[in-house]
């Protein structure tokens, strides 16, 4: 019975997202690049990709920049949203006010993050070639789970941005361990 006492008082008193996640999400960068450096909140986090990185978790959104000498700046943000982790503080306001203090009532909608730079003073040509590359890579990226899987829409719509033989384009899925790796491996096609 005292088990059962100490459990539920533990519960009472903890705070979901502050006991599960921390006030900090691990967030990897990575680039078609390697020298690369990413600033979060104008902050110097990576120098080099790909990096694995803790940011405080906070209520707004998080400003991405990405430099590279001879590459244009490129800015991306990432959105907060609350953490599913502390809906369990739904029984105390205490549990509530612990998580919002420490920030850990909030999470970035991503934990991984692909930033493609682009060449300053790029011709029309190349320009071109850098867009499509982008577009395989995004929805490679946006949607790995249903391509690894291989859900048919995926894979037409797939084959329709490459322009590639299915049997490639197979080999290449099989063959991708994350989402980073199909990207770059699609663009290589």
């Amino acid at each position: 019975m005292k088990k059962i006492i100490t459990g539920v008082c533990l519960l009472f008193l903890s705070a979901c997202g502050t006991v599960f996640c921390g006030s900090t999400q691990n967030i990897t960068f990575n680039s078609n690049l390697k020298e690369v450096k990413i600033y979060a909140n104008g902050a110097l986090v990576c120098s080099s990709m790909p990096c694995r990185v803790d940011i405080d978790r906070g209520s707004s959104a998080l400003t991405i920049i990405a430099k590279a000498d001879g590459y244009d700046d490129e800015i991306s943000q990432i959105k907060s949203k609350i953490n599913p982790a502390s809906w369990g503080n739904l029984i105390s306001a205490y549990s509530w006010t612990t998580d919002f203090a420490t920030s850990s009532m909030w999470k970035y909608s991503e934990d991984g993050v692909y930033i493609n730079m682009k060449k300053t003073n790029m011709k029309k040509a190349e320009q071109d070639a850098f867009r499509r590359e982008a577009q395989i890579k995004h929805f490679a990226l946006l949607n790995y789970a249903e391509i690894k899987i291989g859900n048919p829409e995926y894979l037409e719509a797939l084959l329709s941005l490459s322009g590639k033989s299915k049997t490639d384009l197979q080999t290449i899925i099989a063959n991708a361990a994350t989402e980073v790796e199909l990207a770059e491996n699609l663009a290589k096609l």
